[in-house]
């Protein structure tokens, strides 16, 4: 009785000093020893498993690049390698801005944006049911989707669109946009004021980024939307291109 009582005192210990070997690196803190961000993707603070990537839309340079070679073709889109898996996708507005744009001007343009998107695949990708609210900002991360006006502290920068996202399961969690308030913003197409930056038009383009396209910066793709470079008086983002519908069909069908 003493032997077996000894080697069940015995099995017992060494189940013991498994169990709490095994337990003092906890699963998820191992896997966040091995994980390491893309570049220019930090991962957020101690939310090791969350993801953040900023596209930022500058002003057209003098020089936008060089055309393709003869011969080269381009899909002329791309995709982030990520995306909403659930839909649809909710935002808020933040109208406040310095050039006097009303309310109802901010949120029609946005709104017009995203239903441009909405019209180019067979799900709904943005929710028709937007809300305004005049305290919510750009850059917090807190599952909110926000669209908003503010100063970026870089020149010669539009609009900027950060994501938030999951890499394992490759899911958008989050998005925010920020329409740099440097620039004068309205409608391009009216005969009053031709010369601003246009709303709609970097709204299109910046909601392309928010459900998971990237930008494309080949010269004989620059009529597309999710071309990565936009001036004052433009309109042609407003609209989609072949390749911004084949894009964004590829991801949600």
């Amino acid at each position: 009785m003493k032997t077996k009582f000894l080697i069940v005192v015995l099995v017992s210990l060494v189940v013991i000093s498994v169990a709490s070997a095994s337990m003092l690196i906890p699963a998820n803190d191992k896997a966040k020893e091995k994980a390491k961000a893309p570049e220019k993707s930090p991962v957020i603070g101690e939310n090791w498993d969350l993801e953040r990537i900023d596209f930022i839309h500058y002003a057209r340079p003098d020089n936008p690049g060089k055309p393709n070679k003869p011969g080269k073709t381009e899909t002329c889109y791309k995709l982030l390698g990520v995306k909403w898996k659930s839909l649809p996708v909710n935002y808020v507005i933040n109208p406040t801005n310095p050039d006097d744009l009303t309310e109802d001007f901010v949120t029609s343009a946005i709104s017009a944006s995203a239903e441009t998107w909405n019209n180019a695949t067979t799900s709904e990708l943005f929710n028709n049911k937007y809300v305004v609210d005049y305290n919510v900002n750009y850059g917090q991360q807190d599952f909110v989707n926000v669209v908003s006006f503010g100063d970026y502290q870089e020149k010669g920068v539009i609009g900027i669109t950060t994501i938030w996202y999951i890499p394992r399961g490759k899911k958008i969690v989050e998005f925010d946009i920020l329409l740099d308030t440097d620039y004068s913003w309205g409608d391009a197409t009216n005969p009053e004021t031709p010369t601003v930056m246009d709303l709609q038009n970097i709204a299109t383009h910046e909601l392309g980024h928010s459900v998971g396209l990237n930008d494309i910066y080949s010269q004989s793709c620059s009529e597309v939307t999710m071309y990565g470079y936009s001036d004052y008086g433009e309109t042609n983002k407003r609209t989609l291109e072949n390749p911004d519908i084949a894009g964004i069909q590829q991801l949600y069908g």
